[in-house]
C-alpha cells in the first residue's frame, strides 16, 4: 500500500485513502526453518547439555528461578533456584549466590553456599567458598575449597561430614 498527495504540487491537500480496506498479510502455514546458527555454541562439559546459558559478558544481580538447565558464564550475584535440573558454573563464571539444583557443577568461581538434591561435583578448575549440601559431594585434584561438607542424605547424624582444612582439597 501506498499512501502519496493527489497533487504533489499542492502541500495543503490530503492524502489519498485506499479504497479497499487494509487487511494484514497471510502468511503460508508450513513452517520457516530458522537459519543455521552462525556462532558456536558455548562449550560445556562432554556429559551435559545446558539449555539456558549466561554468557561470560553478562552481569546479573538478582534471583534466578528456572526449570530447565542453566550454564554460567557470567557474573550472578543474588541467588539460583532451578530444583530439579542441572547447573552448571563454567570456567569463566564468576558467582556470589546461594546456589540450589538437582546437581551442581562447578567449574568456575563460587562464593556461596550450595545445595544439590542430588550430586556436587567441584572440578579441578574451581574456586569455591561456602557450605556444600548433597546427598554425594566431588571435589577433584586441585579444586580449591574453603567450607564445610554435608552429606546428609537421610537426616542422619552417620553421613554428616565437614571439611575446612584451608584453600585446597590436599
Amino acid at each position: 500500500m501506498r499512501l502519496s498527495k493527489s497533487n504533489p504540487t499542492k502541500p495543503d491537500e490530503e492524502f489519498e485513502l485506499p479504497s479497499e480496506p487494509i487487511m494484514p498479510p497471510t502468511f503460508n502455514s508450513s513452517p520457516t526453518p530458522m537459519p543455521a546458527r552462525s556462532t558456536p555454541a558455548p562449550s560445556i562439559s562432554a556429559n551435559s547439555s545446558a539449555t539456558a546459558v549466561i554468557g561470560p559478558k553478562i552481569t546479573f544481580k538478582g534471583e534466578i528461578i528456572g526449570e530447565e538447565d542453566l550454564l554460567v558464564q557470567g557474573k550472578v550475584e543474588g541467588s539460583i533456584d532451578l530444583k530439579g535440573n542441572h547447573l552448571i558454573i563454567g570456567q569463566q563464571g564468576v558467582v556470589k549466590a546461594n546456589l540450589m539444583a538437582k546437581t551442581i557443577t562447578i567449574e568456575g568461581t563460587v562464593e556461596g553456599d550450595l545445595i544439590g538434591q542430588e550430586r556436587i561435583e567441584i572440578k579441578s578448575s574451581s574456586n569455591v567458598k561456602g557450605n556444600l549440601i548433597a546427598a554425594r559431594v566431588t571435589l577433584e585434584d586441585g579444586a580449591k575449597f574453603r567450607g564445610s561438607i554435608d552429606m546428609d542424605s537421610q537426616n542422619s547424624a552417620a553421613g554428616r561430614y565437614t571439611y575446612s582444612a584451608g584453600d585446597k582439597t590436599d
